[in-house]
């Protein structure tokens, strides 16, 4: 007898022990984890998360990024968490940082912490030790844009940046309801170093009165640079010039650029731009009126390329736009993304744009190189060395399902060197320096049939053609 209860003792204490591994997160679920047919990788199931109809305008985010000491990815989703994987999909941590979304994600130069952006009711800047999962620092964007429950006016920091010195860049904002039924913005730039010390904020009194989608930094012009714009464009607004440089340093302003509005559009707005140049001489930025543009580090036009110039169609304008822009030792990098409506942008287009979802290559000197056109918009774009690897989505106007996957492009030749597709858009991309690894996360979609498409997955894969050099 008591032979027979040792040996149940000893059966409970392996159970609660397996439980407590499961409950820890220190291991990805067999059920969750799954090896490609093909041999190209694996993927794991990232959770239940609401599925978006496939032609709305926003869709579902995260972000992942490689961990080279790690040999594994970071991983943050709409759930709020935030994993280490490694190449074989195997979970190493995770975190549950709050109730938000993560919706930014960078890397300091070191690869030690991993700097992570969120939209909720606080809108924190998160720096996550990349080894461990813990928390080294944390700051809540609503202390300095400020946040609406009751008008649903969550902050969120849209973007991050880092310098060599491991400090950090970010933007936050929100939207505001204004009496009169307009939209208005408050928005922030903060500098904070690695050890979590808020170095300055921009403005410094004052909160900027347009949204700041995008930004980047320089360590060989000693520059930062963020973008500005708003759907309601108001004359009364303060900060309506396009670009704003930045000491990186002390945060003081040095000087700003208005990029003039093209017909039929009434102001200029960049979304994956502007970037600079790994030497600081150039910048790079792509307009949603279809204009791909190179300045100098103080902002002045170099030149002006029409990339996907607005046509009329039936009264309606019918427009790809224009969102990446970056500089590589390869050309100057521009994208569209799908074909859309002026005039609404959730009625449907009775053709599509010959220049949409398409990446668009010159060199520094404004001479056109290529146009490489993908069956889907590439929702985000990550280098190594020659290779681009770019996270192909939706198509709203053919539907074609097909069209969902990781696309790797040789910059050098302007060809597809390798492809993995997705059942459901594919949301976010990254890859590992010597280009043998990526990582991509799919989302699921609910099709004009009522049909459910994909899932929310990581996918990781083994990139066979060849290294980056």
């Amino acid at each position: 007898m008591n032979k027979l209860k040792g040996w149940l003792a000893l059966v409970l204490l392996l159970l609660s022990w397996c439980a407590l591994y499961w409950i820890t997160g220190s291991r990805t679920p067999w059920n969750q984890f799954h090896v490609n047919n093909d041999g190209s990788g694996v993927s794991v199931y990232l959770g239940d998360i609401p599925t978006q109809n496939y032609d709305r305008m926003g869709f579902t985010k995260a972000v992942v990024r490689y961990a080279a000491d790690e040999e594994g990815w970071i991983v943050g989703t709409e759930r709020g968490e935030l994993f280490l994987f490694d190449n074989e999909g195997r979970q190493k941590w995770k975190r549950s940082l709050g109730i938000g979304k993560l919706i930014a994600l960078c890397l300091t130069l070191d690869g030690k912490l991993a700097i992570v952006g969120e939209q909720s009711a606080e809108g924190k800047l998160y720096a996550v030790d990349v080894h461990t999962g813990d928390i080294r620092w944390q700051y809540k964007s609503a202390d300095f844009v400020g946040s609406d429950a009751s008008q649903r006016s969550y902050p969120s920091v849209v973007h991050i940046a880092v310098d060599n010195e491991n400090n950090v860049y970010a933007n936050a904002y929100r939207f505001l309801m204004r009496k009169d039924g307009s939209r208005g913005y408050n928005a922030k730039m903060l500098a904070v170093n690695e050890e979590g010390k808020l170095l300055w904020q921009f403005p410094k009194n004052e909160v900027i009165d347009s949204w700041i989608n995008w930004c980047d930094v320089n360590d060989n012009n000693g520059r930062a640079v963020f973008s500005t714009s708003a759907y309601d464009y108001r004359e009364d607004m303060k900060y309506k010039d396009t670009m704003y440089f930045l000491d990186k340093r002390t945060g003081e302003l040095l000087n700003s650029t208005h990029v003039l509005p093209i017909p039929p559009f009434d102001n200029t707005v960049m979304r994956g731009s502007p970037n600079f140049s790994a030497d600081g001489k150039y910048l790079a930025a792509a307009a949603s009126d279809g204009r791909g543009m190179l300045f100098d580090e103080a902002g002045r036009t170099l030149w002006t390329r029409s990339i996907s110039k607005p046509q009329q169609v039936d009264g309606a304008y019918v427009n790809a736009s224009g969102r990446d822009g970056f500089v590589t030792p390869y050309g100057v990098l521009f994208t569209t993304i799908n074909t859309f409506n002026r005039e609404n942008w959730q009625l449907p287009t009775p053709v599509e744009h010959p220049s949409n979802n398409s990446i668009f290559v010159f060199n520094t000197d404004g001479t056109f190189r290529y146009q490489y056109m993908a069956d889907g918009t590439m929702e985000e774009i990550a280098f190594a060395g020659r290779l681009a690897a770019c996270a192909v989505g939706r198509n709203v106007r053919t539907h074609n399902y097909k069209a969902h996957g990781a696309l790797v492009l040789d910059l050098e030749t302007g060809k597809k060197y390798s492809y993995f597709p997705t059942e459901g858009p594919c949301q976010a991309i990254g890859i590992s320096p010597d280009g043998q690894w990526l990582a991509g996360v799919e989302a699921p979609a609910l099709t004009p049939d009522g049909k459910i498409i994909g899932a929310y997955r990581l996918h990781i894969w083994k990139n066979n053609a060849g290294g980056a050099k």
